[in-house]
């Protein structure tokens, strides 16, 4: 596995878009922070005092963070799409089955980045939450609702094997990151809208949308009392099946297909 690692890491260690793109992704995450901190500091102190705490106050802080975090696991999945189509593109993965791979090193070789890329995601998560808990909330640290964390790591991993999957059947740059926004963003979304419409709950079981369901911002349930839903429990069983399903998928592709 070290190998593996030593030769990912060969092709990375010059490649400037994938470090202009990790430090984006980085950086946009206590950025997307700030902005909304700024934003609720702004709410009427009258409402604050409704809703009794503040979103960037511990324990809420981490829900807030895991929340905000989830709009913006896109683009490490876009970081991957780039890596892993570059594979094709320049046939790399075939070079690397003459060298002496077999292909299930191939497999773990990409497998490597989606699970770096969703640690990299939770470890600047959790330092974001301690910053903003620490600087801009008022109550005394607080570990209740870290959790939420651990959600937004399996969501983050779920968009990552998604784009894997995606990259691995498409082998086009252009084409998978269009596929992959066009579902993230548009299709699954009309989907869930369309299903929640007609039959409730069922639509939060969606790939994407059971994390969704899992990291609501925090306050907004005494604002929207009475949103019907299934037990967390549920939509995490279909989360992690769904990155089961993605896992058997890339393996059986990767495995199977003629490189």
């Amino acid at each position: 596995m070290l190998q593996i690692i030593k030769i990912e890491w060969l092709k990375v260690k010059t490649y400037r878009t994938f470090w202009i793109l990790l430090g984006l992704a980085v950086v946009i995450i206590p950025a997307s922070n700030l902005l909304v901190q700024d934003i609720t500091s702004r709410i009427p102190k009258q409402v604050q005092t409704l809703l009794g705490t503040s979103a960037y106050d511990f324990p809420l802080v981490w829900q807030s963070v895991a929340n905000v975090n989830s709009y913006t696991s896109a683009i490490f999945a876009l970081l991957l799409l780039t890596l892993v189509t570059n594979e094709f593109t320049f046939k790399t993965h075939r070079q690397n089955v003459i060298d002496g791979w077999d292909r299930k090193e191939f497999v773990y070789s990409k497998l490597f980045w989606v699970l770096a890329l969703s640690v990299t995601a939770f470890v600047v998560s959790v330092l974001t939450a301690l910053f903003f808990g620490f600087f801009y909330g008022t109550s005394a640290f607080n570990m209740e609702g870290f959790y939420y964390l651990g959600y937004y790591f399996l969501q983050v991993l779920l968009s990552l094997c998604l784009a894997l999957l995606t990259g691995i059947l498409v082998k086009r740059a252009g084409l998978a990151i269009v596929l992959y926004l066009g579902y993230v963003m548009i299709f699954e979304q009309l989907l869930v809208v369309t299903l929640k419409r007609f039959w409730g709950s069922v639509g939060g079981l969606l790939p994407l949308q059971t994390a969704d369901e899992l990291l609501p911002f925090p306050l907004i349930g005494k604002m929207l009392p009475g949103v019907q839903q299934y037990d967390n429990m549920v939509y995490l069983i279909a989360l992690l099946g769904y990155i089961a399903v993605a896992l058997w998928l890339i393996f059986r592709r990767l495995l199977k297909a003629d490189i």
